[in-house]
């Protein structure tokens, strides 16, 4: 049988299968310290919400049906979509209805000028905006595309960060960033067991239902946003009584996605 092709549910599916068949258990990142002290093989497996909340919530059902729980971790001020925004908020519940954790997606980018302290203050400011509207304590921390300063521990906060290499010593450190993996595919990284710790971080719009080009992921975010968006207008607009059809151009021959 041929390997289903990369970035498809169904090699994310056949990921989930060949940790279970390698011994592994799936972890949520705030119990790092606990598994640091055991013996069994675990895997701390992560999602960074950049993008696309749609994408999210699919991969929270494939984990969900597989048994599997994970940390999704969101954003307050993702580029793409508003997380306290109704149709948005809806897809978090979702997720944590199905067992998952939620976690903060912080940019620090937008305060470069800021000092360590300050950072602090600010990811505190916004896990407890996520807790008030979710419910859930935030105990974890991600930095969007981190800088040197978060790499090199130049930042103390007061929760767990997953880019903290004490709090993370001896867990192996996996990521799709980029539509790329370091390592390898993670498949072989489990039937190898050279590491008993790992922290998979999986971004969930790189991840589809059929292989796609890297244009054809972004059209997808974008028309999963436009549409929750749409959604949201259909709900609470009066004047606002049917969805819009819009068209992408992904290049010069006029080529492109409806939405």
């Amino acid at each position: 049988m041929t390997d289903p092709a990369p970035f498809t549910y169904a090699h994310y599916r056949r990921l989930i299968a060949a940790a279970r068949a390698a011994g592994y258990g799936f972890a949520p990142l705030s119990a790092v310290a606990e598994a640091q002290h055991g013996a069994a093989p675990v895997c701390f497996l992560r999602h960074d919400c950049d993008n696309d909340l749609v994408a999210a919530a699919r991969l929270a059902r494939i984990e969900s049906e597989a048994g599997v729980t994970s940390t999704f971790f969101v954003m307050l001020r993702s580029a793409m979509y508003n997380v306290l925004a109704p149709t948005n908020a809806a897809l978090v519940r979702e997720i944590l209805a199905r067992g998952h954790q939620l976690g903060l997606h912080f940019d620090e980018s937008l305060h470069a000028d800021v000092a360590p302290a300050g950072i602090a203050e600010l990811v505190d400011r916004e896990r407890a905006w996520l807790h008030d509207e979710f419910g859930q304590p935030i105990e974890v921390v991600s930095f969007h595309q981190p800088s040197p300063r978060v790499l090199d521990g130049g930042l103390v906060l007061n929760c767990l960060n997953s880019y903290d290499r004490a709090a993370f010593a001896g867990v192996h450190y996996v990521s799709d960033s980029n539509l790329r993996f370091r390592d390898g595919d993670p498949i072989a990284l489990f039937q190898g067991r050279r590491h008993r710790l790992i922290q998979l971080l999986l971004h969930p719009e790189w991840w589809s239902e059929r292989a796609l080009s890297l244009d054809a992921k972004w059209d997808a975010m974008l028309a999963n946003n436009i549409d929750l968006m749409q959604q949201g207008l259909i709900g609470r607009e009066l004047t606002f009584t049917k969805r819009r059809r819009f068209r992408i151009d992904t290049d010069e021959s006029g080529g492109g996605a409806a939405l």
